[in-house]
């Protein structure tokens, strides 16, 4: 029996297929006569007038406008249908046609429960899985997989025992406010009972990134899974082992926070996570492919209502349940409640110890004790605190900030803490010998930051040997007076000879009482005067 999609209709000297006719009908619905078609084509004219009347009788006008591909195509088989006296194609498989040239360009690019997905969902598409597949292998087998991979599957976890993660990569997008192109990851959680997902585009796989995905993912769920299967991923896992792996310390804490246990896959082995790599496809697809957006912001909401509409709403292929349905009638009030509080987001880094006693961080410079000057140190970053650590001892903490210096005298050694405490009171000491300005001038950078200062406090007591006293203690009143006290100023006070110049002081105005009894009255007053 043939194919319902293909029909071929045998004649006396040749078989003519449905592209065959649809050549027929093209060519009399651009006006030509019966007897010029079958003479160019090489058909009979009976055979031509047959067709022609066939699609006449199904409603076809001469020069009645343009068709797609997929209009010609279901036009040519209903006249084949009724020529040959068999009953016309489904309506569900006419309904797909109408969308061939769609699917011509699609097929073999994007995934095809995607393409079904989105005809059914933006362009209000009826027709059954099945149709739809049988139209595309119909018209496209050399698109579609030559044969099927053989897969064990393994029984699902109950409701709340686990979620598998992983990071994916999107593609390029264009972002609209940096006006340039940029690399697109999104992080993935799949609960393994009911396959719900969380999706989070993010735009760079860190760990930043790994650990924020997994607070809001648990956020979105109301609940965390009690194991964790990650793919082995630097930004979680430190070293990748089948049966001790080593998770990043910040990872750990996120793990311990929730009450969750962290179980990695075997590294190479993607089967062992094999829900989430799935997942992973089919999110590239249905989500990314094709789509742009106008910020992370909004691609991030998008994400998340794909989650709800989309990706939740489907019939999984492997549960044959809506996944979204499946979460909550069964699995939402199974995982871990969560705590009041979300995880406060932490970063681990090492430092080196320098000469200075002194660790960079970012841009910024904290202190250690001197003791450990040389050695690499744990750096556990909170957006509030830097705490350091050797190994599992706490060194010291400071408050974090953007840049600059942090320093504590007691991390030097006696010495040297003994000479930054006198150094600052020496060079007061030797300003108050060059006058009252100069000294609260001294005061004040010290008083802010002794240490931080102490060079722009050094280089102004050393103008004195190049200006002499009268001069500097001149110049530090005039900083002082419009309230620049710092070295630059003083020196360039001295350098342009402002130091000698006096303040002019304006006389305050005079003001004239007000004439109220009118111009009249003043032009009588004066003349009487006169």
């Amino acid at each position: 029996m043939c194919s319902p999609y293909v029909r071929e209709v045998h004649m006396a000297r040749r078989s003519m297929a449905v592209a065959d006719i649809k050549e027929i009908l093209v060519y009399w619905d651009a006006g030509e006569g019966v007897s010029n078609i079958a003479r160019t084509l090489g058909y009979s004219r009976p055979t031509v007038r047959k067709y022609v009347r066939a699609a006449q009788g199904l409603g076809m006008e001469r020069g009645g406008g343009r068709r797609g591909e997929g209009a010609w195509e279901a036009l040519a088989r209903r006249a084949i249908a009724v020529v040959e006296g068999r009953p016309p194609p489904r309506a569900a498989a006419m309904e797909v046609g109408l969308y061939h040239d769609y699917l011509e360009a699609q097929v073999g690019r994007v995934r095809l429960s995607v393409l079904h997905q989105r005809l059914r969902d933006e362009h209000g598409l009826r027709a059954s899985w099945g149709t739809f597949y049988r139209y595309v292998r119909a018209h496209w087998p050399e698109r579609l997989p030559s044969s099927p991979r053989l897969t064990v599957r393994l029984d699902d976890p109950p409701p709340g025992a686990e979620a598998q993660v992983d990071f994916l990569y999107a593609g390029r997008w264009y972002d609209p406010q940096e006006r340039r192109h940029r690399k697109v990851y999104a992080f993935l959680m799949t609960l393994s009972h009911s396959r719900h997902c969380f999706l989070y585009p993010v735009l760079r796989e860190n760990q930043e990134a790994w650990l924020e995905g997994h607070v809001r993912a648990f956020a979105c769920f109301g609940g965390s899974p009690r194991r964790l299967v990650p793919d082995n991923l630097s930004a979680g896992i430190l070293k990748a082992d089948r049966y001790e792996p080593r998770l990043n310390r910040a990872y750990g804490e996120l793990a311990r926070y929730y009450g969750c246990l962290v179980d990695p896959t075997r590294a190479r082995r993607p089967k062992d996570h094999a829900r989430v790599e799935r997942a992973v496809d089919y999110a590239r697809e249905s989500f990314f492919r094709g789509r742009t957006f106008s910020s992370l912001a909004e691609m991030r909401q998008a994400a998340e209502g794909w989650c709800r509409e989309v990706a939740g709403m489907r019939v999984h292929g492997s549960t044959g349940e809506r996944p979204l349905a499946a979460f909550r009638e069964r699995e939402a009030d199974a995982l871990l409640p969560l705590p009041p509080r979300s995880w406060e987001l932490v970063t681990w880094t090492q430092a080196i110890v320098h000469a200075d006693c002194h660790i960079q961080v970012g841009r910024a410079l904290y202190s250690l004790p001197y003791q450990h000057v040389g050695k690499r140190v744990d750096v556990r970053l909170t957006p509030q605190t830097v705490e350091v650590y050797l190994g599992q001892e706490l060194l010291t903490s400071h408050p974090r900030r953007e840049g600059g210096r942090s320093t504590r005298l007691e991390h030097y050694p006696e010495a040297g803490r003994a000479f930054l405490e006198a150094t600052p009171r020496a060079c007061l000491s030797r300003a108050r010998a060059v006058g009252p300005a100069a000294a609260a001038l001294v005061y004040g950078l010290l008083d802010t930051h002794a240490l931080h200062n102490l060079r722009q406090v050094q280089g102004i007591l050393r103008l004195e040997e190049r200006y002499g006293r009268e001069r500097l203690e001149r110049a530090c009143r005039r900083a002082l007076d419009h309230g620049d006290g710092r070295y630059r100023t003083v020196r360039g006070i001295l350098e342009g000879g402002l130091d000698g110049l006096v303040e002019e002081t304006v006389p305050p105005p005079t003001t004239a009482g007000a004439f109220l009894r009118g111009p009249e009255t003043l032009l009588a007053a004066v003349r009487g005067g006169a």
